[in-house]
C-alpha cells in the first residue's frame, strides 16, 4: 500500500490543535509537535511499505504563469509554518520515508504525479483539503483526519460524488464552472454548483459543453456560459494537478529510520518525541 501525505494539511492542522509556542532558540515549535505524533501514529498503525510526505513550495508557482492571481489570497505559508516546514521534512527522512518540496510545485501536483508513477499500487492520500477528490478512483482514496489522525474518514468514488454531486474525474470541470473561492478562481455568475453538475451530466467535460453551447436548453445557462469560454478552460487547467518533471523516477520505499539523525534533530528543536 502507497501513502501519500499533505505534509501541509498535516502540519497546518497540527499547529491549530496547539497553542503557539516556541524552543529555548525561538523556534516555532507547536506544529512540528504534532506532525511528528501524526506521521508516527500512521507508521504504527498503517504499516505501508511505501510512503511519501509532500510540501507545497514557496510562490511563484508554476500555474502563476496561467493566472497571476491564483491563491492569491490564501497561498503564502504564515512564517511560523513556514520556519517548521525544513524541520519536518527532515523529521520525515529521518522516519526512514520521503519528503518532497519541488519549487513551482504544489503538494497536490507532487502527489499526483506520484500516483501516476505508481499505478499499479493501491494508494490513500491522507488529507484534509478536498481538491484530492478529484484523484480518487477504486486504487486511490483518501483519508480525512477527523481527529489528528487516530480518527480518518475515508472517501472513495461514492463519497467524492456525494461531495460535489459529479463523478471525481469530473470534478476539475466543475471548479471550471462554478470557480473555488478558496483558490481564488473565478466562476460563471449566475450558475451554482447544482447547475453545473446538471450540465456535465449532458456533456462529461467542459470542452464538449463549450462545443454544444448551441443544444444547451437549460434557461439561462447559454448566455452566461459563451462570454466565460476562455475563463472556464482557464479555470480547468488551475484546477487540474500539473505533472512533476522529476529529474528520476522517485523511490517511495519506506527505509529503516536513522536514529543518529532523528536524535540531533530532537535535541535541535526540543521536540523529544522525534527521537523516539
Amino acid at each position: 500500500m502507497l501513502y501519500l501525505i499533505d505534509g501541509d494539511s498535516l502540519l497546518y492542522r497540527a499547529a491549530n490543535a496547539i497553542p503557539y509556542f516556541t524552543n529555548d532558540r525561538g523556534l516555532p515549535t507547536n506544529g512540528l509537535h504534532g506532525f511528528v505524533s501524526m506521521i508516527r501514529i500512521l507508521l504504527r498503525t498503517a504499516h505501508p511499505t511505501h510512503m511519501a510526505v509532500a510540501f507545497t513550495a514557496d510562490p511563484p508557482l508554476r500555474k502563476h504563469a496561467l493566472d497571476p492571481d491564483y491563491k492569491i489570497n490564501h497561498y503564502e505559508h504564515p512564517d511560523d509554518i513556514k520556519l517548521q516546514i525544513p524541520y519536518a521534512m527532515r523529521f520525515v527522512t529521518g522516519v526512514g520515508l520521503h519528503a518532497f518540496l519541488e519549487p513551482g510545485f504544489e503538494a497536490d501536483d507532487v502527489i499526483a504525479t506520484l500516483l501516476a508513477l505508481r499505478g499499479r499500487l493501491e494508494a490513500r492520500i491522507v488529507s484534509s483539503d478536498r481538491d484530492f477528490y478529484q484523484l480518487v478512483s477504486q486504487r486511490v482514496h483518501v483519508l480525512a483526519p477527523v481527529r489528528g489522525v487516530s480518527e480518518l474518514r475515508e472517501v472513495g468514488p461514492l463519497e467524492a460524488e456525494a461531495a460535489f454531486g459529479v463523478h471525481p474525474t469530473q470534478i476539475a470541470d466543475l471548479k471550471a464552472i462554478c470557480g473555488d473561492v478558496s483558490d481564488d478562481i473565478p466562476g460563471v455568475r449566475g450558475i451554482g454548483p447544482k447547475t453545473a453538475a446538471a450540465l456535465l451530466r449532458l456533456y462529461p467535460t467542459v470542452e464538449l459543453l463549450l462545443e454544444n453551447l448551441d443544444q444547451v436548453s437549460i434557461i439561462g445557462a447559454r448566455p452566461r456560459l459563451a462570454p466565460m469560454r476562455e475563463r472556464i478552460l482557464l479555470n480547468k487547467k488551475l484546477a487540474l494537478p500539473l505533472t512533476v518533471p522529476f529529474k528520476k523516477r522517485p523511490r517511495l520505499r519506506v527505509s529503516p529510520p536513522q536514529a543518529k539523525a532523528l536524535q540531533e534533530l530532537a535535541g535541535e528543536t526540543g521536540v523529544s518525541r522525534i527521537a523516539e
